[in-house]
């Protein structure tokens, strides 16, 4: 076993203990959004009345407002009202729909209140939770994601065997319960220095947000296209391939984010689309199944990324995530571009028979121009610094001259991807318990790595690697 192989972190599945469990009440949110909207397996007549679109529209708008409201609402996880607000809006929504089910004349009435009330409290809770995550080390913000989407999906399997009077109760209580956890979150598991602060700042990523758009947009249009044929693969929800992509990217975190970065990934969901909509059907690799798995899995993986990104865009800058969050919530609707081009491509209506595959290829093309010419590695390396690493800074303060200070010393002692970000941490006064913390490895792990940093720079205490890296400006 060579020096830097056994430099690597081991993590044992005994340590999931240590994570506070509470970060993991968004996947009671997922649970609910599944089974009142994506894939409800019983009645929801006001749901149903209003449309999937009229809940969309409402989660938008109100994502919007938050968004442009930053600088006031910031931090909203310390505000009081904003958690029994969305426990009561949420709920009413549940309600309305039990009580459609129970007195049907009472449908009508309650489709414009229980419409506003699921898509104003959806879009707090989303943003609350969006701005908790941003507050954590990037590590994890994609393992406790990744167990999000595990954790929902399958909360989700298991709440569809409920009889429906069950169902709508925890309807009904679901959201309460994750607006309780994400208090406990913020107030017991977030230290008061890694607390977003109020902040006007308006450094918004409008570039990325546009290949946001433009992938939104080949996501729907795919998803549309396939799901008719395979609806238990395709969703943003509780899909089997939505667990699987989150089983593989809990692994990754878990076991390899040291050797291969999370900003390594950038590029796999576009190339992931596009063996989905033209690779595997042009070769005829595992059929209509292995494109849909493709595509889905693709969508899944993109998400993921969106979050950890806007997430270290947050904590880095100081910029408010309610602002990119709600940037970001606000996009959803170009969906609905790409699930009506689907239909008009479908073989019956543009193009003839030629429809599905014109939108295929012209699908992949946008992801072409997406990943060469805009999603390129100097923008997101020089611009944004994509490598998911350190705290919340200016572009041209003393942490943004450390972590450059730290990155030439690395390359000069030839470290690991692993050992530099120890450096980096210990740089900016992390303890062994707080870098341990910050990577999700263990204290003897950080002290190892610690002594092979030293070792390959030729030092023996804090004080001279300080030293070293003052020299160094």
């Amino acid at each position: 076993m060579t020096h830097d192989a056994a430099a690597q972190p081991t993590r044992s599945l005994a340590s999931i203990a240590d994570m506070p469990l509470s970060f993991l009440g968004f996947a009671l949110w997922r649970a609910w959004v599944s089974l009142s909207y994506a894939n409800p397996v019983c009645p929801m007549p006001v749901n149903t009345a209003a449309g999937h679109l009229s809940y969309d529209i409402v989660l938008a708008a109100c994502a919007v407002t938050v968004a442009l409201l930053s600088s006031r609402l910031a931090p909203l996880a310390s505000k009081r009202w904003v958690y029994p607000s969305i426990a009561l809006l949420l709920g009413f929504s549940a309600t309305a729909n039990a009580a459609a089910v129970i007195w049907p004349a009472a449908a009508a009435p309650l489709v414009a209140p229980a419409t506003l009330a699921g898509g104003a409290g959806s879009a707090l809770l989303i943003l609350l939770w969006c701005e908790i995550y941003s507050c954590l080390g990037a590590a994890r913000v994609a393992l406790y994601y990744a167990l999000t989407i595990i954790g929902g999906v399958l909360l989700t399997f298991l709440l569809q065997g409920f009889r429906e009077e069950y169902l709508y109760g925890v309807l009904i209580a679901l959201p309460a319960l994750s607006a309780a956890l994400a208090h406990r979150s913020y107030r017991c598991h977030i230290p008061a220095e890694d607390r977003p602060a109020a902040s006007g700042r308006r450094l918004i990523p409008w570039k990325f947000f546009l290949i946001l758009a433009l992938f939104e947009l080949v996501a729907s249009y795919s998803s549309a296209a396939i799901s008719a044929e395979h609806p238990s693969l395709i969703g943003s929800h509780s899909t089997w391939t939505t667990l699987v992509g989150g089983v593989l990217l809990f692994v990754w975190v878990w076991r390899f984010s040291s050797r291969l970065p999370l900003s390594t990934l950038y590029r796999a969901p576009a190339m992931l689309i596009c063996c989905g909509l033209l690779i595997v059907p042009l070769f005829g690799i595992g059929g209509s199944v292995a494109g849909s798995f493709c595509t889905a899995l693709g969508v899944m993986l993109f998400n993921a990324l969106v979050l950890l990104f806007l997430c270290d865009i947050a904590k880095r800058f100081g910029v408010s995530a309610l602002l990119l969050f709600g940037i970001e919530e606000a996009l959803l609707l170009v969906s609905w571009v790409g699930r009506g081009a689907a239909e008009a491509l479908d073989g019956q209506g543009l193009f003839g028979a030629l429809g599905p595959a014109v939108g295929s290829v012209a699908a992949v093309a946008v992801i072409a121009i997406v990943t060469l010419l805009v999603l390129n590695k100097r923008e997101i390396d020089e611009r944004w610094g994509l490598a998911f690493l350190g705290k919340r800074a200016a572009e041209d303060d003393e942490h943004g001259r450390i972590a450059h200070r730290c990155a030439e010393v690395a390359a000069r002692g030839r470290l690991t991807p692993r050992e530099g970000e120890v450096l980096e941490l210990l740089a900016q006064g992390k303890s062994l318990s707080g870098v341990a913390s910050e990577l999700i490895i263990a204290e003897g792990t950080a002290k190892a790595h610690t002594r092979h940093i030293y070792e390959k720079l030729g030092i023996n205490t804090r004080q001279e690697l300080l030293d070293l890296l003052m020299a160094e400006s």
